[in-house]
């Protein structure tokens, strides 16, 4: 493998019903790497392992293995709870790409923030996630959700989740902290609520969601993780998170987008989640806009 990497158990099943083995996903990372990095680049990352597969035993991992190779970087960051550092890996380079997946990480969740200013993300992110089923209720709500950003005259752009809903970013300048990207989202978050009370809820607790969309806007916070554009998803048929314009909403499938599909079409249309996203924008005006309305 390119790197350096020492692939092994290529043939391990990871997709079984897909019939989807380690080695695709490797080859799937090696296929993509230059779209994918830009957006891991610099960013704290968790990873969510799968060794046996998506149907085996899995796990988040926030701290880097000790036996890593030493040139896999990464950064400390104080962890209150552990009482210690943690030692982040930052995806820098394809061959730690695919290191991490020859580690089994399908899925790839890094934070919203970069090192430098860890404390100030340069995203505003919204995770709309719908009943079982309901991919068109997430479409609904992030039609919503674009028209009341035009109002506002703020530019988003979305993409699949890879799993059952959708994603919506909010590209901000870095000069502001999380409590103010927080307060921003919080305060759009509610104005789509009441624009659509019988269909979304912010409510956290499953048991008060009455069968509505959840908006979540708890990724906006230091430390949480979102999915990364184009990762592969721990889902039967190999689905992987891919942007999509706005246009697209109302006729995409996300089944179309797996390992096996979406690098015939990154070498059709190339890195569209580059292409798609808007300028970083004023978290100020943003702020004082979704306050007044």
């Amino acid at each position: 493998m390119p790197g350096g990497v020492e692939p092994s158990n290529l043939e391990k099943i990871f997709w079984p019903d897909s019939g989807l083995t380690k080695g695709d996903l490797l080859d799937y990372f090696d296929a993509i790497a230059d779209v994918i990095l830009p957006a891991l680049r610099d960013r704290p990352l968790t990873v969510k392992r799968y060794p046996d597969g998506i149907d085996g035993f899995s796990f988040f991992q926030k701290n880097t293995p000790k036996y890593a190779p030493d040139w896999v970087k990464t950064v400390p960051l104080w962890a209150g709870s552990a009482r210690r550092d943690v030692h982040y890996t930052l995806c820098n380079s394809k061959r730690t790409l695919l290191w991490l997946a020859n580690q089994a990480a399908i899925e790839l969740h890094p934070w919203l923030s970069r090192t430098g200013r860890l404390d100030q993300p340069d995203h505003l992110v919204f995770d709309l996630d719908p009943p079982p089923g309901q991919f068109d209720v997430a479409v609904k709500v992030a039609l919503a959700m674009k028209e009341l950003l035009d109002h506002h005259r703020i530019e988003g752009v979305v993409k699949t989740s890879g799993a059952k809903g959708i994603h919506v970013y909010i590209p901000i300048q870095r000069r502001f902290d999380y409590r103010a990207a927080r307060e921003a989202a919080a305060n759009l978050a509610q104005e789509v609520e009441e624009r659509l009370p019988e269909v979304v809820t912010t409510e956290v607790r499953l048991a008060k969601r009455r069968g509505r969309l959840f908006l979540d806007i708890g990724r906006n916070a230091p430390g949480a993780h979102i999915v990364a554009p184009y990762s592969p998803r721990a889902r039967s048929a190999a689905t992987v998170s891919f942007p999509v314009a706005w246009d697209e909403l109302r006729t995409v499938r996300p089944e179309r987008f797996t390992i096996r599909t979406v690098p015939k079409i990154i070498g059709e249309r190339g890195d569209v989640w580059k292409e798609l996203m808007p300028r970083p924008q004023d978290l100020s005006a943003l702020l004082s806009r979704a306050a007044a309305s």
